[in-house]
């Protein structure tokens, strides 16, 4: 067994009782990690709902097995709030499919709460996305209170070659609307869920690796992040609230001294918007690690960086940007930003300032407790408190970022990591470890029910030799995150 999870000692489950009262048991782990499945706390379970591989119906009526790579869910409830809902599941994948369009994907399906535990009910549809010149890489999201889905397509090809993949991937490499078929894709794409059709490419957000999307409540300001290096923050502002395809768009500057910011208006011609990332980069928009998923609250915003070894970046790359401040402080003595396990950022809207909430790293009392790669992030309210949901994606598995008995096999493990926001200055120490994945794999698209008592999880492409279900990536529900008081049902 793993001596990283062996440290979680009478000492330390002493520590944890003593600082989460309210929640003690869902942060003492029901068994020791073998790598085989999902380590979950004594008394959470999950439910599995939806597996690469299941037979999908696409909008005409037609059958086949649906794609992998899980990345975002949403929870759409119906009726009975937190108990029957619909789940929206995007696919990070680019692949071939006559019946599902090539490319990337999304499925929506109908769940159902009885005697406790999730189950999945119906058909399995497809999102067509013909319409918007079909999709690729299809990342994290947003609800709209409209009732659309807004769907992030992640690394978006240089080129119609990498599109295309030697016949693997997106095989249609025509012209579309004007643009090389290839530079259709790295948009943001709005989705209706009810009739599983994509209505449009919201192209004034503009063209980059789109990773987290926040749309505020006024409906007006969305809040973008891209999973690059160098990475660019940016705001968008519809001119009308309640329609996305039409707006100003900004790229985040950061004040010399760190301690707020503005906001740099970029052109919204085409050109210009294919390009966003390096027109930002020229007017001197400042540069993050990898920006990940984000969610807001209380005011404040934040956001998952995940980080990278060694950045060493010429002037031909970041053109007139500079480093946030505090990746600059992590510059080693041969001239590279070491930057190896990332951040969770703290961002507020009313002073632009942005800054590390809690760093990657090992703990100081326990040095076996690491966290590295923050990727998808939520919150939920229990109990009077607000917690921090946070899902790592590791980048590598050296540099202390899985035990050693699984660096020895050359396996990568992830693990999901509560964090009390009522923790002033928090450290790794302070951080609570719910959910260890199967080998291989990285957990994303959490999403908790309005009541927080469910956790919908993907987990995306584990190790194959791994035992059912997580083999494959799959949808899962777990809880109960909260023991209500006698049975828990319906």
């Amino acid at each position: 067994m793993l001596n990283i999870y062996k440290s979680i000692s009478i000492s330390l489950l002493l520590f944890i009782i003593i600082s989460f009262p309210a929640l003690p048991q869902r942060f003492q782990l029901a068994k020791e990690y073998d790598g085989s499945g999902i380590t979950l706390p004594k008394g959470i379970r999950y439910d599995q709902l939806f597996r690469e591989g299941e037979i999908v119906v696409n909008v005409k009526g037609a059958k086949t097995t649906s794609k992998g790579e899980h990345d975002y869910s949403c929870f759409i409830p119906k009726g009975k709030i937190g108990i029957d809902g619909f789940l929206f599941v995007s696919h990070e994948s680019n692949d071939t499919s006559v019946t599902l369009g090539d490319g990337g994907g999304a499925t929506v399906f109908e769940v159902n709460k009885i005697d406790g535990r999730w189950i999945n009910k119906g058909v399995f549809n497809a999102v067509d996305f013909s319409k918007v010149g079909g999709t690729f890489k299809n990342c994290s999201g947003a609800l709209t209170p409209w009732g659309t889905i807004l769907s992030a397509e992640e690394f978006p090809p240089a080129s119609n070659t990498e599109l295309f993949m030697d016949g693997r991937g997106s095989r249609d490499t025509s012209d579309f609307n004007g643009m090389k078929r290839y530079q259709n894709m790295g948009w943001v794409v709005e989705i209706d869920p009810v009739s599983k059709i994509a209505l449009r490419k919201l192209y004034a957000m503009g063209r980059c690796s789109h990773e987290g999307i926040l749309l505020m409540p006024d409906s007006v300001t969305v809040y973008l992040t891209d999973d690059f290096t160098p990475s660019v923050f940016y705001k968008f502002i519809a001119d009308k609230a309640g329609d996305l395809s039409k707006g100003k768009l900004f790229a985040y500057q950061q004040n010399a001294n760190g301690n707020g910011g503005t906001w740099i208006h970029l052109p919204s011609d085409m050109k210009s918007l294919i390009e966003s990332r390096n027109i930002a980069l020229q007017r001197g928009a400042t540069s993050f690690v990898r920006m990940e998923w984000l969610t807001l609250v209380d005011g404040k915003i934040y956001i998952s960086e995940t980080g990278q070894d060694e950045i060493n970046l010429d002037k031909s790359v970041m053109i007139n940007s500079t480093w946030a401040n505090h990746i600059q402080t992590t510059k080693n003595e041969k001239g590279a930003y070491d930057y190896p396990y990332g951040a969770v950022l703290e961002f507020n809207p009313s002073t632009n300032s942005i800054k590390p909430l809690i760093a990657g790293g090992s703990g100081l009392r326990n040095v076996d407790k690491h966290f590295s790669n923050p990727d998808g992030i939520t919150y939920a309210k229990l109990k009077g408190k607000t917690y921090l949901v946070i899902n790592e994606d590791i980048i590598n598995n050296t540099r202390g970022r899985v035990p050693e008995e699984f660096l020895k096999k050359d396996k990568v493990v992830n693990e999901i990591w509560w964090l009390d926001l009522s923790i002033k200055n928090p450290v790794v120490d302070d951080l609570k470890r719910f959910l260890i994945a199967p080998v291989g794999a990285e957990t994303t698209g959490g999403y908790f029910t309005p009541d927080y008592s469910t956790y919908f999880l993907n987990i995306q492409h584990p190790d194959t030799d791994n035992p059912e279900p997580f083999n494959r990536s799959v949808t899962i529900a777990v809880g109960p995150i909260l023991k209500k008081k006698g049975k828990n049902k319906r």
